[in-house]
């Protein structure tokens, strides 16, 4: 039960990143697929699609980490994100935030699934014995 609450934590801080954070499109809504997938992840039966949202996300967040910083380096992408201020800053701050975040929760679901199965064996074992 601890790995769910630990799931609850993540998608909790996931979600208040996306409504509070400075953070510029679209980190947004990564943490909001992040979350999805964290509240998926806490149910048996969408587990693999919640981890599947989960591991999609850290990559995306590992990948779209430094192209702020590209695109408003250069004249010609400067449309493509808002390159003003510290914007970039903040868009490598939440990649890296959402993709550790994902991470996370990618190990929490792991945990959380192979004590679910650690379960069913030892009641399997149990009855076994029993007859």
């Amino acid at each position: 039960m601890d790995e769910r609450a630990g799931l609850v934590v993540v998608c909790a801080l996931m979600v208040s990143c996306a409504a509070f954070g400075p953070f510029p499109q679209p980190v947004p809504l990564m943490f909001a697929i992040a979350a999805a997938g964290a509240v998926n992840a806490a149910f048996p039966l969408m587990r693999t699609f919640g981890s599947a949202l989960l591991g999609g996300v850290a990559a995306a967040g590992i990948g779209l980490a430094p192209v702020a910083y590209v695109t408003c380096s250069t004249e010609r992408f400067t449309d493509v994100f808002a390159c003003t201020d510290d914007a970039p800053t903040w868009h490598m701050t939440g990649s890296v935030l959402v993709a550790g975040l994902a991470g996370a929760g990618l190990v929490l679901a792991r945990v959380l699934g192979t004590a679910a199965l650690e379960r069913q064996l030892a009641a399997l074992r149990h009855e076994v014995e029993r007859r």
